[in-house]
C-alpha cells in the first residue's frame, strides 16, 4: 500500500477518534467518558503515533516506523486522556457537642442530720453533701451563693440568731476548704425568724433547724 494511502487511512482513524471526544458517555457502568477510558486512549494514541511514524519513515521501513510510532502514541494517548480531575476531599467529621453542665440547684441541710445537737460542727453526712455542692460550684464558676442559717423557736432569740450564724459560717468555711472562692459566698443567720413549718411539733421544729444554700 502506498504511503499516502496508508497515511490517509490513519488520518481518518485519527479524525474518528477525536470526534468521539465530543460524544457523551452512554455507558452506565463507568463514571468516566468512554473516550477517557485507558483502552480507548491507547488505541487513539496508537493511531496517532502510527500515522506519524509511517509518514516520517522511508519507503523501506514503513512498517517498522508505523509500529514504533504506534507504541509511542499509545503511551502518549494514555497520558493525554488520563483523568486529571482533583481527588475528592473528605468532609471533616463533626465534632461531638459537649454535654451541658447541669444547673446549680438550691440545697437544704437539715440540722437533724448535718449538725450535732446545739452545735455548729458539721457531721460526716453534711460533709458528703457539701462535697457535691463544692463540685458543682467549681463547674459553675459564675455562680455566687447565699448560705442561710435557721433555727426553731426554742431558746432565746439572741441565742438562736448566734447559732444560725455559726452554722452558716461553718458551711461557708467547709466549701472554701474544698476550693470555692470566699468572695463567691455570703453567710447570714436568720435565727428563728423564717420558719418553714410549725414550731409546735417535733417534726416541724426539725424542719426549721436548717441551712439553705441558694444562688445570690
Amino acid at each position: 500500500m502506498k504511503k499516502s494511502t496508508t497515511g490517509l487511512l490513519l488520518g481518518s482513524a485519527l479524525v474518528v477518534g477525536l470526534a468521539g471526544c465530543a460524544t457523551p458517555n452512554t455507558s452506565p457502568s463507568s463514571d468516566r467518558p468512554w473516550y477517557q477510558q485507558p483502552v480507548t486512549c491507547g488505541i487513539a494514541g496508537s493511531l496517532i503515533g502510527g500515522g506519524i511514524g509511517f509518514a516520517t519513515s522511508g519507503s523501506s521501513d514503513e512498517e517498522e516506523g508505523a509500529a514504533t510510532g504506534a507504541v509511542a502514541g499509545a503511551a502518549i494517548g494514555a497520558m493525554l486522556c488520563a483523568d486529571r480531575s482533583p481527588a475528592p476531599v473528605a468532609e471533616p467529621e463533626p465534632m461531638p457537642a459537649p454535654e451541658p453542665v447541669p444547673e446549680f440547684e438550691p440545697v437544704t441541710l437539715s440540722s437533724e442530720v448535718n449538725f450535732a445537737f446545739d452545735s455548729s460542727e458539721l457531721l460526716p453526712q453534711a460533709e458528703m453533701t457539701l462535697d457535691e455542692v463544692a463540685r458543682r460550684l467549681r463547674e459553675h464558676t459564675d455562680v455566687r451563693i447565699r448560705i442561710e442559717g435557721h433555727t426553731d423557736s426554742r431558746g432565746s432569740d439572741q441565742y438562736n440568731q448566734s447559732l444560725s450564724e455559726r452554722r452558716a459560717n461553718s458551711v461557708r468555711s467547709y466549701l472554701a476548704s474544698q476550693g470555692v472562692a470566699g468572695n463567691r459566698m455570703i453567710a447570714v443567720g436568720y435565727g428563728e425568724q423564717r420558719p418553714v413549718a410549725s414550731n409546735q411539733t417535733d417534726e416541724g421544729r426539725a424542719l426549721n433547724r436548717r441551712v439553705e444554700i441558694d444562688r445570690q
